[in-house]
């Protein structure tokens, strides 16, 4: 049994009844070296107050806490909670909208058309939507970048950590927007960043960071503030980087270097960063990354969508970097189904390669897990199942005829696995998603509410050729 000298103080530091879930397979996630191994078969986990008390077999705990109340089952899998390193909560009412479009077409159609228009009705009722996907494919933690114009009435994000607050789903929140071209200056940006900080104070699940849309959407005196409010808050920074070829061109005609070199020579990663994207990286540009500890989130399924291309995982990780996967937004993914990210990640790599061994399933749960975490400087908090850590749990229904034998529990996960086998979800330890769906919220009534608020959305912002919500569809192969 892994339950090593901690537990003892950890049980006298929380509240509350104890409770164990178990499982045929517990995958932990822990690093190789670790005291908690990285699989044990008939285990088991602690949890009590917020924290994993301890971790082992089931026949070891439940001997020593025989009055813990028992979740999973003999025959389930047991992972950490998945770690999204990258979405879009502001896309969250415009999900399968212009995939007939590459990105820079895509922005210019649809995203440009709906950021005025948002609010801070449709940041809840868009995020409440989305948290509720996500919690039911197994993500505790959602890195998160609230792309809009700000506020001109009033803050739009908060709406963001209220949602994620009453759905139960721990969020890290940034609002990424840019002075470039448009009708607000830097400070419009950095009241909406100090709206969103003091909510993410307040909220016992959310955390912020400085989001930057793309470098290119900030002007230089912008980019030079971003950079000082992170380093005067304490925060991190959430960007887009090099997700196109046309990003880095524009850049390199702008500053005589690619976005990660403007950004290191800036800077910018002198305080914890994570990159969503990093598709049209070269060598020097990896190096970078590597030598400043940027993390990187991996989004393959938006990749695919938009036609931006693969990043090269494979040579990000053999230099060092952190890599996280991520599912993008509802409007680019479009599901916001984690366990489709994390296969389409490992299918990815292998058809890049043409080789089965490119990315194991191993190695994709890693990514999904304490690879995300390390991308966000988490790991010491979450990520993997081992005592001290947040109690963010995930349970993968065994009885499910998906599950019915499970010959390598890695490979159950991530190739096999569906949203459907997703029975119980603990965030900060309490339960989120029991019976296979959510328990704080009531579906029924976000789903009612969120209409009339997407249909105003879409209406505002003159999508009428491209939702049906709106007065369309067309043809959906017609460039708007």
């Amino acid at each position: 049994m892994t339950d090593d000298t901690r537990p003892e103080t950890l049980q006298a530091a929380v509240a509350g009844p104890p409770t164990l879930v178990r499982g045929r397979w517990v995958l932990t996630a822990a690093p190789d070296g670790a005291a908690t191994p990285a699989w044990i078969r008939d285990g088991a986990v602690l949890l009590q107050g917020d924290r994993l008390v301890a971790v082992g077999t089931w026949a070891e705990l439940s001997a020593l806490h025989p009055d813990a109340a028992v979740r999973g089952g003999e025959h389930d899998v047991v992972t950490p909670g998945f770690v999204n390193t990258h979405g879009h909560f502001s896309e969250g009412l415009i999900t399968g909208i212009g995939s007939q479009y590459t990105l820079w077409e895509w922005l210019h159609a649809l995203i440009d058309r709906v950021n005025p228009v948002m609010h801070d009705g449709a940041a809840h009722a868009g995020t409440t939507l989305q948290a509720i996907q996500l919690l039911r494919s197994g993500v505790t933690t959602a890195n998160d970048m609230f792309c809009s114009d700000p506020g001109r009435d009033a803050p739009v994000t908060p709406g963001v950590v209220r949602a994620l607050d009453e759905v139960g789903l721990r969020g890290v929140v940034s609002f990424g927007s840019g002075d470039a071209d448009r009708d607000f200056g830097f400070d419009a940006i950095a009241g909406e960043w100090d709206a969103l900080r003091e909510a993410a104070d307040a909220s016992r699940l959310s955390t912020f960071r400085v989001g930057i849309s793309v470098v290119g959407r900030q002007t230089p005196e912008a980019l030079e503030r971003s950079v000082a409010y992170a380093a005067d808050h304490g925060a991190g920074v959430h960007i887009h980087l090099q997700e196109v070829r046309e990003e880095v061109t524009a850049t390199f005609q702008r500053t005589g270097r690619s976005p990660v070199a403007h950004c290191a020579h800036e800077g910018l990663f002198a305080v914890p960063t994570i990159a969503a994207h990093c598709v049209w990286v070269d060598r020097r540009d990896r190096e970078l990354i590597a030598e400043h500890r940027v993390g990187v989130a991996h989004n393959p399924v938006a990749n695919m969508i938009l036609a931006s291309g693969i990043a090269p995982v494979a040579e990000l990780r053999a230099l060092g970097v952190d890599v996280g996967i991520g599912v993008d937004g509802p409007a680019s993914n479009d599901a916001q189904d984690y366990l489709q990210a994390m296969k389409a990640a490992a299918l990815l790599a292998r058809t890049r390669d043409l080789q089965a061994t490119a990315m194991s399933a191993r190695e994709a749960f890693e990514l999904a897990t304490i690879g995300g975490a390390r991308a966000l400087r988490m790991d010491a908090e979450i990520g993997s199942l081992e005592p001290g850590k947040k109690a963010d749990v995930v349970v993968l229904d065994g009885e499910s005829p998906t599950l019915a034998n499970v010959h390598d529990p890695y490979q159950a996960v991530v190739f096999v696995a569906g949203s459907r086998e997703v029975k119980e979800v603990w965030v900060d330890g309490e339960p989120s998603v029991l019976g296979g769906d959510v328990v704080r919220v009531d579906v029924a009534e976000a789903v009612a509410a969120a209409r009339p608020v997407a249909d105003r959305l879409v209406a505002e912002a003159g999508l009428g050729r491209l939702s049906a919500l709106a007065g369309g569809p067309l043809d959906a192969t017609e460039r708007v």
